[in-house]
């Protein structure tokens, strides 16, 4: 059948592509970001198949598909199912200007052809980009739950295998600490300072021991999301530092300093895991600071607020660095001290729990200061 509609299409073929390109990458963005072959797509073909359904017969004859449209959209591009059917709206629009610049008016024959053409189109482009969408999404879905279960099978078996480590290096210690004790039972009257050198080291290292296991749980309750066990009551933070600083090497003692405005500081918290978190820094500070420089433990307090800050002088953290330090096993690379890189995360973990935080500044000038904010009434 002769069809002036189809032969414009034919003859005017790239300009309507042309036209039509301009005005997608006018009204979606998206297409920007994609070359010419790909915007234009299969496009030129479905022309061709317009202007093939418009010479037949019955203009429903010929139907083009479209799903390479629709999947090259899905696969190529960051479209939507909108942005596709605005794309066809846009084609159709163009190729009905073009015609109409020809002075022909179109017959509702080549007019219904043009829409019923384009029309299907649309729905087999949207179809296959719809189904390759859901498919990707489930594929991601379904990766993301796999991902999911790995991930909590590692956590399951790392809190195992802590729990059992934890369990299996608890009872030699135990052990041995009451072995330690006993004799130091029946040498109390012993003149031998070698005997008693060597418990005390025993024990020492037992204590040590026994830390570490403790630690090393509540970091992993920290990481795994539990709360560590509080046992909150109201009680002088001041006076809990003062006495663990008892214990400490007269050597030790000597350069540290308390200062504090007030006679006592007394609030509602956990003191022994409060003085875990400020011990831990203090031993930071005597790690990594200066031997020949004093480590300062100042303590301030209002109605609403406590801080503590425990700062030393020496080589400051780099900016860079500073922001990892709480991270779990992490230590920086440029310090000779020994460690796990339990201890911050630990201090962070205890803080947070009373509903504070930690803060941290290094500087040539006034050395490395760490700050616990934590309220006052608890």
């Amino acid at each position: 059948m002769n069809s002036k509609a189809a032969k414009i299409i034919r003859t005017r073929k790239e300009d309507i592509l042309h036209r039509w390109v301009e005005r997608v990458l006018e009204e979606i963005p998206e297409s920007r970001q994609n070359d010419l072959p790909i915007i234009r797509n299969s496009v030129p073909d479905l022309l061709d198949a317009l202007a093939e359904a418009l010479e037949s017969d019955d203009a429903r004859d010929v139907v083009y598909e479209s799903d390479q449209h629709g999947r090259e959209r899905a696969n190529y591009t960051e479209f939507t199912v909108d942005q596709i059917v605005r794309e066809y709206r846009l084609l159709k629009e163009t190729i009905f200007s073009v015609t109409d610049e020809q002075g022909n008016n179109l017959e509702h024959r080549e007019r219904d052809g043009i829409m019923y053409t384009i029309d299907q189109a649309v729905e087999q482009a949207t179809a296959v980009f719809s189904r390759i969408h859901t498919e990707k999404n489930q594929e991601a879905i379904e990766k993301a739950e796999a991902l999911l279960k790995e991930l909590e099978e590692r956590d399951e078996l790392r809190d195992r295998f802590i729990a059992t480590l934890s369990h299996d290096m608890r009872t030699p210690l135990g052990n041995t600490q009451q072995l330690a004790d006993l004799l130091e039972e029946r040498l109390a009257a012993s003149e031998d300072n070698f005997i008693g050198k060597a418990l005390r080291g025993i024990k020492l290292s037992v204590n040590q021991g026994s830390e570490l296991i403790k630690t090393l749980m509540d970091v992993n309750l920290i990481q795994s999301g539990n709360p560590i066990p509080l046992q909150k009551e109201q009680s002088d933070l001041l006076a809990a530092i003062h006495d663990s600083l008892e214990g400490v090497k007269p050597a030790l003692r000597k350069r540290i300093t308390i200062n504090s405005p007030h006679q006592q500081v007394v609030g509602y918290w956990d003191a022994k895991a409060l003085l875990r978190a400020i011990n831990n820094l203090v031993s930071n500070a005597v790690k990594y600071g200066s031997k020949d420089e004093t480590i300062d433990i100042t303590i301030r307090q209002d109605k609403q607020r406590t801080t503590v800050a425990v700062q030393n002088q020496g080589n400051p953290i780099p900016p860079d660095k500073l922001a990892k330090l709480f991270d779990l096993y992490y230590r920086t690379k440029d310090v000779k001290a020994q460690g796990w890189g339990l201890g911050l995360t630990l201090v962070k973990g205890i803080i947070e729990m009373h509903n504070g935080s930690v803060e941290v500044s290094s500087s040539e000038e006034r050395g490395t200061i760490f700050t616990l904010d934590i309220p006052t009434s608890g």
